[in-house]
């Protein structure tokens, strides 16, 4: 074994593989995923767990879950076996307390989903008995399992921000972020995601531009409007070209009325597997269920049909 230290942290390697690893007390318990960490050297860490995604704080069984991750651990001498930091600067790791996996105790308790977005970075027997534990937990009705159907944080926040800004702009309307001096169509992701103090509202792209706006960089090019009057009204396009094409936001109506949709805006449903939650196409998460997660319904009726309910964040129809 070859160990170097640095800050608090090991470097260990064992054959071909290194771990990283951080020692500590926990200094903090954020919710019910994420804490921090004092090391030795009076540097702190934080701590998001991986494999796990626990409800936020201001969810039900937020701060239950919270308040049962402090009970195991807050105060204590820790062990974190990480391999990488997330956008938030957010050490993921595994959080071991005298060689006992915390990340999984919260999921066997009921008050973490196993976080299936991201099982492909969780070694395999920890994807295969992570995922065990949630479904022995769930059967059980542990924790948030005492809800049949508890909302998932990611669609939480979607229903946080569609409640925060109210009504929707109108049909095309474009966002501009007066900090950044970039601008999201109604079809980027983000577009919903800036501060009120920085918004600014544009009728079209056109416009945005001369106020010397540009594109965000998550919005994909839209169609010319060239290109979308040449495509015939009567014209079959396969899913595959449809899936290529940009919607255009902005465009002119006689632009819109000859332009091909996708056949996800036109009305295909998107459900969540794990939360049997379904989204339309003018739903605000339509566009957030991860691709594992997703199975496909041709209309609503369909979706009940299986069992799915509409997500809370989704206007009437």
């Amino acid at each position: 074994m070859l160990a170097c230290v640095w800050t608090g942290a090991v470097a260990q390697q064992t054959s071909n593989t290194v771990q990283l690893v951080i020692e500590g007390k926990v200094i903090r318990v954020s919710d019910g995923d994420t804490i921090a960490v004092l090391d030795k050297d009076n540097k702190q860490h934080k701590i998001r767990f991986q494999g796990i995604d626990a409800p936020e704080s201001k969810q039900d069984f937020g701060q239950a879950s919270k308040e049962n991750l402090s009970k195991m651990i807050f105060g204590k001498q820790v062990t974190v076996v990480w391999e990488k930091v997330d956008k938030y600067r957010r050490t993921v790791g595994k959080v071991l307390l005298d060689g006992k996996d915390i990340n999984i105790e919260q999921v066997k308790a009921g008050f973490a989903w196993h976080y299936k977005k991201y099982a492909d970075e969780q070694p395999p027997e920890d994807r295969f008995t992570y995922a065990r534990a949630e479904e022995t937990a769930r059967a059980g009705k542990l924790g948030l399992w005492q809800d049949p159907n508890p909302t998932p944080p990611g669609e939480w926040r979607v229903e946080v921000k569609t409640e925060r800004w109210g009504p929707a702009p109108p049909d095309g309307t474009v966002i501009g972020n007066k900090s950044s001096k970039k601008y999201h169509r109604a079809d980027c992701p983000g577009y919903r995601d800036m501060s009120e103090k920085n918004r600014v509202f544009f009728k079209t792209v056109e416009e945005a531009e001369a106020a010397g706006y540009k594109r965000a960089g998550n919005c994909s090019p839209e169609i010319s409007a060239s290109r979308a009057a040449s495509v015939p009204k009567t014209s079959t396009i396969s899913a595959q070209a449809q899936s290529a094409q940009a919607v255009p936001v902005a465009a002119p109506a006689s632009v819109a009325a000859t332009a091909t949709m996708p056949a996800a805006v036109t009305g295909e449903i998107i459900g969540n597997k794990n939360s049997k939650i379904y989204h339309r196409a003018n739903c605000p998460g339509y566009k957030n269920v991860s691709e594992k997660n997703q199975v496909r319904f041709k209309n609503v009726e369909e979706a009940e049909a299986a069992g799915y309910r509409v997500a809370k964040n989704c206007p009437a129809p």
